[in-house]
């Protein structure tokens, strides 16, 4: 039996410590983009549309995210978490 390790690419170190950070969030936060991210869902263009109305608001307190049943107000918050998240302005 061999003992041989192969070497890692740099890419491949990257998506592996991404995982390991993922997968170890302690934060709600963190542990949400990280759904988000695996659920991979192709967001709709008025989805889009609510989520950068969310983040360009000049409301300071937030924004109501309301329409109809089914229209996927959940992914709209996802898009805005993550944005959140993503840019540290949580």
């Amino acid at each position: 039996m061999s003992t041989q390790r192969s070497a890692l690419t740099s890419y491949q170190a990257k998506f592996f410590a991404n995982e390991l950070e993922r997968s170890h969030a302690n934060d709600h936060v963190g542990k949400l983009v990280g759904l988000l991210f695996d659920a991979q869902v192709e967001p709709k263009p008025h989805q889009i549309d609510a989520a950068l109305f969310a983040l360009n608001t000049p409301f300071q307190k937030g924004v109501i995210l309301a329409d109809e049943v089914g229209l996927g107000k959940t992914i709209e918050a996802g898009i805005v978490v993550s944005q959140y998240w993503a840019t540290a302005r949580y």
